[in-house]
């Protein structure tokens, strides 16, 4: 984990405003000078004039071609920002690769890699906690990428869904936190109900398998368990159970750690069917 390194930097937690723009849909906001991060996409930035930003995180599978090329891997959502007007002195990346025990070695590994009309640069950047600092930025769509070779634990995101006319049956989704790929979980599951919460505190190994064990449960799809990857589609875990309480441990297949565990109790499910016997 990544819990000792320290993120002291005091930054003014910004609502933006969701706009169309050519068909895509971005966050505008307008800020004095200061320090500001967006609480939509944790994007930062530092500015010392009045400035009006858009942006918004792309699909980032079309840069798939290129990273296989150069034996790379995406780390961090695929950033697209344009300044309206102002001008900005630095910007704060999100990424969801942890630290822990690797921060000297990532530190000196991960590149920002930005598509620009002349082709794609790479450049070296500076790597905070959850962040990639950049100084003096100018912007085309914009990533951080490291080396296949780095073997990283990265910081995911947790949706947990129910049919609402069904016994219980549950879609459980972990997946890197990308803006992205939660919206595509999201509108596939728009005709279920949202389980709030939280995300796991502890990182998952990409590109490892994993089991989800649920004591109990009827049934537990699928049952070779799921690698994670950010080239696809997030995945789920398909869960049948006529249980009050359920019980949730994420398991790493290839040492049997543990690396997450949770509980839904009755309560949680009799919020979805207040009516059921």
């Amino acid at each position: 984990s990544c819990v000792h390194i320290a993120d002291p930097d005091q930054w003014v937690q910004i609502e933006p405003l969701a706009c169309t723009d050519e068909g895509a849909s971005k966050f505008r906001v307008s800020t004095r000078p200061g320090r500001y991060e967006c609480v939509r996409t944790r994007m930062r930035w530092v500015c010392d004039c009045d400035i009006t930003l858009q942006y918004h995180t792309v699909d980032g599978r079309f840069l798939d071609a290129e990273l296989a090329s150069r034996k790379s891997n995406r780390i961090a959502p695929v950033m697209d920002v344009t300044v309206i007007s102002g001008k900005l002195e630095e910007v704060h990346l999100p990424h969801y690769a942890c630290l822990g025990e690797s921060e000297a070695s990532l530190r000196d590994a991960v590149k920002v890699l930005s598509v620009k009309d002349k082709g794609i640069t790479v450049k070296p950047v500076q790597l905070t906690r959850f962040h990639a600092k950049i100084v003096q930025p100018s912007f085309s769509p914009t990533t951080l990428i490291t080396s296949e070779e780095n073997q990283l634990e990265e910081h995911c995101d947790l949706l947990i869904y129910m049919r609402p006319k069904a016994s219980r049956i549950l879609h459980v989704y972990f997946f890197p936190i990308d803006d992205c790929a939660k919206q595509k979980v999201q509108k596939e599951e728009e005709s279920n109900v949202s389980i709030p919460h939280p995300r796991p505190d502890r990182p998952i190994r990409m590109k490892t398998p994993h089991i989800l064990d649920v004591p109990g449960a009827s049934s537990v799809h699928p049952r070779e368990g799921i690698t994670l990857r950010r080239q696809t589609d997030p995945n789920f875990f398909k869960i049948i159970t006529h249980l009050d309480d359920l019980q949730m441990t994420l398991i790493r297949e290839e040492d049997k750690k543990n690396v997450w565990f949770a509980t839904l109790v009755k309560d949680d499910f009799d919020q979805i069917h207040p009516q059921r016997d």
